[in-house]
């Protein structure tokens, strides 16, 4: 989670629906029903030695919980196998593009929802084609792609976002690298909602007001630790202000400029959004 005080972006609604996504992901596996299923084994077990594994045609949510003995030999076989899967979640390190293959063929149900994890200590990470992910998106347009990334700038980080992902929801957690950050414009076109909890490189205004123009979905930003100038604030908000839902800015973000103060731009920004609208309080301690 963000590193953020009490008003931070994680407590203030922006996102809520996700935790209603994760928290579907901690459902124990019905196996009478076959709905949902987590994988969660020791390196010691093989997959397969237990029943629950050897019958998931009809389970719809998936999470791979515990990559500590799981394979792509594991992995993939099970995918293929679940093709009434509506819901999956697993690490970035796991995806390959025969896993992707595997959830667009024919037989399998459109994917509602994939939630993907990229942490440090799962490195490295395979890139995947365009035309993977190309496949996936024509197979399940509707798709909810949510990816969450930890990864800092000392890590290897060249095979994410390196490509067209159709990433609908992205939060960029800790203190992500520089170069990650200015390619969501080019390379997440879907992008809905953004949070990205620093970015101490420059101002962030550029790649905002880029964001604004190239993904026309996007409904919903959290700012954390990134300084931005009020008169690029002003900007970016009139792009994207008809459909920009929920906004969170640190108020001490904002950066005074020739053209607006704080003040100003909180004035400017509620005119442009048709509701009051302030910045987050951050206390001084």
């Amino acid at each position: 989670m963000l590193t953020l005080p009490s008003t931070s972006l994680s407590s203030s609604g922006l996102f809520s629906h996700l935790d209603e996504i994760n928290n579907a992901w901690t459902i124990p596996p019905d196996k009478s029903l076959f709905q949902s299923l987590t994988i969660d084994v020791p390196s010691d077990i093989h997959l397969w030695s237990d029943k629950t594994y050897q019958d998931v045609k009809n389970f719809k949510k998936l999470r791979i919980d515990d990559t500590s003995g799981l394979s792509l030999n594991d992995i993939v076989p099970v995918i293929s196998r679940c093709q009434c899967l509506q819901e999956l979640s697993l690490s970035y390190s796991l995806l390959s593009d025969n896993l992707l293959s595997a959830i667009s063929r024919d037989d399998h149900v459109c994917l509602e929802t994939m939630k993907i994890d990229a942490y440090s200590d799962s490195m490295p990470f395979e890139r995947i084609s365009d035309e993977a992910w190309y496949n996936l998106q024509s197979h399940s347009p509707d798709l909810n792609l949510i990816l969450t990334s930890h990864l800092t700038e000392e890590d290897d980080h060249d095979a994410l976002l390196t490509t067209s992902i159709p990433v609908t929801h992205l939060y960029l957690g800790g203190f992500p690298p520089a170069k990650m950050v200015q390619r969501i414009s080019e390379n997440c076109p879907r992008l809905v909602e953004l949070i990205v909890s620093s970015y101490s490189s420059d101002m962030i205004d550029p790649i905002l007001i880029s964001i604004a123009h190239k993904c026309p979905n996007l409904s919903a930003v959290g700012l954390g630790d990134c300084e931005l100038t009020c008169s690029g604030l002003v900007e970016f908000v009139s792009i994207c202000k008809e459909r920009l839902r929920a906004l969170y800015i640190w108020e001490t973000s904002l950066v005074d400029d020739a053209k607006f103060d704080v003040t100003q731009t909180i004035s400017k920004v509620s005119s442009l959004l048709g509701r009051t609208w302030a910045p987050e309080y951050i206390p001084p301690w």
